[in-house]
């Protein structure tokens, strides 16, 4: 008999609470399962993994990012990312997107106005984008966001 999902979606709805209330603040895993606990919610510290990875929640500078501004609520940009064909680095700081053809202006401004920090420019051509980071890092994030996307929206 399978388990029903309700327990599940409250303890990801708790999550993204205590990651909204301690904004830049939490560094592991097991602070998050500390603090569900302290909610009256138990989990173990895979469940929140998994969880985490659900949500679409990344670590930055060794603390966990909810991306309210661009992450799965904003249904511009998970539309344009159906428009995503690949996403690779061009070397430590350029990062290159292609788009199905014609499209490349509209993910590439779906993608500023999602106010993703690690983006310092965007160029976009025909069927191309061009992303600027700041450093090797930050080009890390923004492909993990962009491959986090993609399979989100293949589901």
């Amino acid at each position: 008999m399978p388990i029903s999902p309700e327990p599940r979606n409250d303890r990801r709805r708790e999550i993204l609470s205590i990651l909204r209330e301690h904004v830049a603040s939490i560094g592991s895993q097991q602070e998050i399962v500390e603090l569900l606990r302290q909610r009256g919610i138990q989990a173990t510290q895979s469940n929140v993994s998994r969880d985490l990875a659900a949500l679409g929640v990344l670590r930055v500078n060794g603390k966990y990012e909810v991306d309210t501004i661009g992450g799965l609520g904003n249904m511009k940009l998970m539309n344009a990312m159906r428009l995503v064909r690949s996403a690779q680095s061009s070397g430590p700081y350029i990062t290159v997107i292609s788009t199905e053809p014609a499209s490349a202006k509209a993910v590439a401004i779906a993608i500023q106005e999602a106010g993703w920090l690690e983006i310092k420019g965007i160029l976009a051509e025909d069927a191309t984008i061009f992303l600027a980071t700041a450093s090797p890092s930050d080009q890390k994030v923004l492909l993990h966001r962009i491959a986090q996307m993609q399979d989100d929206v293949r589901y």
